[in-house]
């Protein structure tokens, strides 16, 4: 017997080798609602963009409770502001996958809600402090938390159209469907998250405090 052959077997309907998750494979599946949620997101955000842009008023009904919710970010000493910030999105990426479910009617208001606040934000800072500070708080760990959240929701779209192929009477296997996108999430996207969360409180404020003491 050759040991150094690769060992397949299947988790929860993943082809895996060695016990590692194939998560390349099941993003090449998932990429049509990728592109479907990363364009709707894109969108969201060009919109939030020029609405404020046009009547800044707007921002206020946009960003409201988000002042209460820095004051008690502020509140917390640096490892509680990691975890909170990994939970927070963990727990929102989660709720529109498998709330998915229902549609796909969650994951895509998730989206759009996200990218039009992401677009109010990005203009009132770039108003403030110029759009190179925008981009240095938002891209360190904006590049590893984005597309874990976006993927997520991709996945609670992709529940909403096989429960549409289920009710037209195609042959879906949901509970399958259901414990891929768990072990994506679990494996892949959690752990991501995780460390987004942690440059997003310890890298990205060093970046920040080091843009604004150079100009």
């Amino acid at each position: 017997m050759d040991v150094n052959n690769d060992i397949s077997v299947d988790v929860a309907g993943i082809t895996t080798r060695n016990g590692g998750c194939n998560v390349c494979e099941y993003l090449r599946g998932l990429m049509p609602e990728i592109c479907i949620i990363v364009l709707l997101f894109i969108i969201s955000v060009i919109v939030g963009y020029a609405h404020t842009a046009f009547d800044p008023s707007s921002s206020t009904l946009s960003l409201e409770g988000l002042e209460e919710l820095v004051e008690f970010i502020k509140s917390l000493n640096v490892f509680e502001i990691m975890l909170f910030i990994f939970f927070n999105n963990a727990i929102k990426s989660l709720i529109a996958f498998v709330f998915g479910l229902g549609f796909g009617i969650i994951p895509l208001v998730f989206v759009v809600s996200n990218g039009y606040v992401l677009g109010v934000v990005t203009y009132l800072e770039s108003m403030d402090n110029g759009l190179v500070y925008v981009g240095i708080a938002i891209l360190p760990h904006g590049v590893i938390e984005l597309p874990m959240i976006l993927i997520s929701a991709a996945m609670g779209l992709r529940m909403g159209l096989l429960v549409f192929n289920t009710l037209t009477g195609k042959d879906v296997d949901l509970k399958k469907e259901l414990l891929q996108g768990l072990n994506i999430f679990f494996r892949f996207v959690a752990p991501l998250l995780l460390v987004a969360a942690a440059i997003e409180t310890f890298i990205t404020p060093l970046l920040i405090a080091l843009f604004i003491g150079s100009i």
